[in-house]
């Protein structure tokens, strides 16, 4: 693992135990079975091996597993990587969970029927890369499902302004967000210095690159906000969409 990847994983290793607590909820409510149908609804087969990439407290990796998928994670945060173990193991699960750089994995090709995130991608510093990488670990006709935003896109005044008021009227009804990160400054301020995406707009980013990078069957639906979140989540991120992507590789190389 590269010394960016160690900087990412170190910060998030301070954001384990408060993500974890949010995981529980989502377990725990109706939003579980709103993430599994949607899923589900997007694998290119009804089974199969499955990487959870950026995985967490394993919230994904534990919803396909209990759909019967074998899966596994990788993270590049330790604490997480523990964590989604844990995580697996009260589910009733047997998934497998690696700390690994989201850039450079450490799997053959052509191993995985599916590939999926969530908010991971605009963490990448080498996204170039990292799509190579996860084309390369997709089996010919696998797919890739990943769900993210423009979290801190700071070319916008106006977004940042609609962002602003929309925090400030959750404030008003149900108190401070949680903020997960428990850690210091100096790691924060590190980490965010290695973020590709910050001047970035998405999905058109997406839309003009995947295929650069091998990918086929290219869908993107650009708001997906009131099918994931509950309402409070709803009102926080109203005027921060998220967005939802889909690809495949292809069943043959291109000659």
């Amino acid at each position: 693992m590269d010394a960016v990847a160690r900087v990412t994983g170190n910060r998030w290793d301070f954001c384990a135990e408060g993500y974890d607590q949010i995981i529980q909820r989502e377990f725990a409510d109706e939003r579980a079975k709103k993430w599994g149908n949607l899923l589900r609804e997007n694998a290119p087969c009804k089974t199969g091996r499955v990487l959870d990439v950026g995985t967490g407290p394993g919230y994904f990796s534990v919803l396909m597993g209990l759909m019967g998928w074998k899966a596994t994670g990788i993270d590049c945060s330790q604490k997480m990587v523990e964590t989604a173990g844990r995580n697996a193991e009260r589910a009733g699960i047997k998934a497998s969970y690696f700390r690994m750089d989201n850039h450079a994995l450490e799997f053959a090709d052509n191993t995985f029927d599916y590939l999926i995130s969530r908010n991971v991608t605009w963490i990448l510093y080498r996204p170039e890369q990292a799509f190579r990488e996860w084309l390369r670990v997709l089996k010919p006709g696998g797919r890739l499902l990943y769900l993210d935003a423009n979290w801190h896109y700071s070319r916008d005044p106006a977004l940042t302004q609609a962002c602003a008021r929309d925090r400030e009227e959750y404030i008003r009804l149900y108190g401070e967000p949680e903020n997960t990160y428990h850690g210091d400054e100096k790691t924060d301020a590190e980490f965010r210095k290695t973020l590709y995406f910050n001047n970035v707009w998405r999905p058109d980013w997406d839309k003009d690159h995947l295929p650069e990078f091998g990918y086929c069957n290219i869908r993107v639906t650009e708001r997906v906000n009131e099918y994931v979140y509950d309402v409070p989540k709803q009102l926080l991120y109203r005027s921060m969409p998220m967005f939802l992507v889909t690809a495949d590789k292809p069943l043959r190389d291109k000659k």
